[in-house]
């Protein structure tokens, strides 16, 4: 068995696969997943005390090794059916399996507009617990309309001097206890009807330009926060030739989690649905189930 992501969909996957008895890889790097970068999980079950993305990463990662599972950080850049196996080919080397279970996870979506991709690690972060740290007593701008929003603000505003957001929407859209901790902010602002339309800086970022309806505006800030949603990894699926959604997500059997090619299952934030850790347990779990009982 190969497992390609790292995150809580394909460590579960890998270790239910370990425990029935398949020699089990897993492909891809804890830290690289969404959970690891996600800071403090309050809703995870079992730590009533909440507990952060990367300690969560690492505690499911000794757990699968304990069972057997092995862990390469590559990432797969092609993989290829050949029939009674598949082999998946990395920057440095090749793997072949009987059967594959895809949990590349997703991406923070971009704005899409000049000064982003210019000034991505100058100013511009798809990661606050990341790179947050970075700005103690600066100004900064969360752009976004969701929970991953309104965690970035709440982190952020223990760190820098005033926080910023900048919302497409007309307002936030995030759960009541976020909306409820954000009203004790005394150094938080909101603008809301913002469609950006650069980020400006030279060598770093130096500010945004935003349009609220007709009326152009702008805003001088040190750091610029973009959480504007997740876009599922499926280019190696697509690659693959797999049914992929309408909504672009990789097309699964939710009571199995197979995909429309035999031996090949997906599990996690990139076949859609809530998109929460405790669902990408779950579907992992369901595909490391359905692919021991392929294999036989």
């Amino acid at each position: 068995m190969v497992i390609v992501g790292a995150g809580p969909a394909g460590l579960t996957a890998a270790m239910y696969c370990a425990r029935g008895g398949k020699k089990t890889l897993v492909l891809g790097s804890i830290y690289g997943s969404q959970t690891a970068m996600g800071g403090l999980y309050e809703n995870y079950p079992g730590f009533p005390d909440g507990i952060h993305g990367i300690e969560l990463s690492e505690r499911i990662l000794a757990q699968a090794q304990r069972f057997g599972v092995e862990n390469q950080v590559e990432q797969v850049e092609k993989i290829v059916n050949l029939g009674d196996f598949f082999r998946l080919k990395t920057e440095n080397w090749q793997y072949e399996a009987r059967a594959i279970i895809l949990a590349m996870g997703a991406s923070h979506r971009q704005i899409g507009v000049p000064g982003e991709e210019e000034l991505t690690a100058r100013g511009v972060s798809y990661c606050v617990h990341c790179d947050g740290a970075l700005f103690r007593n600066k100004n900064v701008a969360v752009i976004g309309y969701g929970n991953g929003a309104a965690r970035a603000i709440l982190y952020l505003a223990n760190i820098a001097s005033k926080v910023h957001l900048l919302s497409p929407k007309e307002r936030l859209v995030a759960e009541p206890i976020y909306l409820e901790r954000l009203k004790s902010l005394t150094n938080f602002a909101a603008t809301f009807g913002a469609r950006i339309t650069e980020i400006q800086g030279k060598e770093f970022v130096e500010g945004v330009q935003f349009d609220v309806g007709k009326t152009p505006r702008s805003l001088r800030v040190d750091g610029v926060f973009v959480e504007m949603g997740m876009k599922p990894n499926i280019e190696l699926a697509e690659g693959l030739g797999l049914d992929i959604t309408t909504g672009g997500y990789i097309k699964v059997k939710r009571l199995n989690q197979e995909t429309s090619m035999p031996g090949v299952f997906a599990a996690g934030d990139l076949t859609g649905g809530r998109m929460q850790a405790a669902t990408a347990v779950g579907e992992g779990a369901s595909a490391g189930i359905s692919a021991l009982r392929y294999l036989g």
